[in-house]
């Protein structure tokens, strides 16, 4: 069953013509088995909601033979590839991005919010761009692989 997409909390507050708009850009996309919907360092390309089965969200070991880390597995409703949906002529879609990604980023453990920019992402006072929601990504996949190493040792 299709999850509708002011379910998505970026899109939530969302007036119902932004809505229209993303919905006339969607296509649905069905993935094999044991299929890679894309690679770590692929560029974005898109946000990627699961309608059904499941999807695990991991990084490189970064050697060979080496296990690599599952940081989550998604089930429908779930989503991946937010920041790639800003779009030029959807302002308000772009800030609830960037104002969404700015929270997930608050929302890190063991992260200091003393310097000037962590403040800003920490007011959500981010400009809603495409580079700087790339770097609000890149942030949490650090973290994410400094969680990973952290565990493993």
């Amino acid at each position: 069953m299709a999850t509708p997409i002011d379910s998505i909390p970026f899109f939530s507050s969302l007036p119902l013509p932004s809505l229209m708009t993303i919905m006339k850009v969607t296509k649905t996309l069905e993935i094999e088995k044991d299929k890679n919907l894309f690679n770590q360092g692929d560029e974005a390309d898109g946000l990627y909601v699961l309608l059904s089965g499941k999807l695990q969200v991991y990084i490189f070991s970064g050697h060979v033979g080496g296990t690599n880390k599952v940081l989550a597995e998604l089930e429908p409703g779930k989503y991946v590839g937010e920041f790639a949906v800003v779009m030029d002529n959807q302002p308000v879609v772009a800030q609830a991005v960037c104002d969404y990604l700015c929270d997930k980023v608050s929302a890190l453990p063991r992260v200091s919010w003393t310097s000037p920019k962590a403040k800003w992402i920490h007011e959500k006072n981010v400009k809603p761009s495409l580079s700087n929601m790339k770097t609000l990504c890149k942030i949490m996949r650090e973290h994410n692989k400094q969680t990973a190493v952290l565990q493993k040792g």
